[in-house]
């Protein structure tokens, strides 16, 4: 992208602000999973911590968040989704328990809009350590139990998929704007 997608704005609201005030809606705990002390969230109902092994990436950011948890189950999303339908996450939340559920898009498994249980914290560990740092990897690993949604499960609540589509690319935000008639906000 350029710069920090933390920061990018969508109807007035930076796209990591926007996240978290959604979650917060859903859940009772939300962490906010950052790479240093760099974003202020004293506005928001969240908990930030730092990455507790650093330069490991999205799979490291999952190994915090599920060590941080208070919870056994924890819901995964990235700071470039502000399109989540909270409904779509609702639904997979009401799941019944597996190590990993997540979702099976046309365009793959989307790794950050899944739900994760502590279980699965040998296993990440595992891979930090062989610096196998991919987080889709992790899906086929063995040790825990892996569950996966076909994507028409929410044809009625998200039929645009708005809920696992990311900003990586000015392109992608140009594209979001115009697909969801987005506001051409200044960043």
């Amino acid at each position: 992208m350029g710069r920090d997608k933390r920061c990018l704005l969508w109807e007035g609201e930076l796209f990591l602000d926007r996240v978290c005030r959604l979650m917060s809606r859903l859940f009772d705990e939300v962490l906010v999973v950052t790479a240093s002390e760099d974003y202020d969230c004293s506005h928001l109902p969240v908990r930030l911590v730092t990455d507790r092994i650093p330069h490991k990436g999205s799979l490291g950011g999952l190994y915090t968040g599920l060590m941080e948890a208070e919870n056994s189950l924890i819901f995964v999303v990235a700071c470039d989704m502000p399109f989540l339908v909270e409904e779509s996450i609702a639904r997979l939340c009401i799941e019944p328990h597996t190590d990993v559920l997540t979702v099976k898009a046309s365009t793959g498994l989307q790794p950050l809009h899944a739900r994760y249980s502590k279980g699965c914290i040998p296993v990440i560990e595992a891979m930090i350590q062989e610096d196998d740092l991919k987080i889709q990897n992790l899906f086929s690993k063995q040790g825990f139990a892996i569950r996966t949604i076909e994507e028409t499960v929410f044809d009625d609540i998200d039929p645009h998929r708005q809920s696992f589509m990311n900003i990586n690319t000015p392109a992608d935000l140009e594209f979001a704007r115009k697909m969801f008639s987005g506001p051409t906000d200044s960043e």
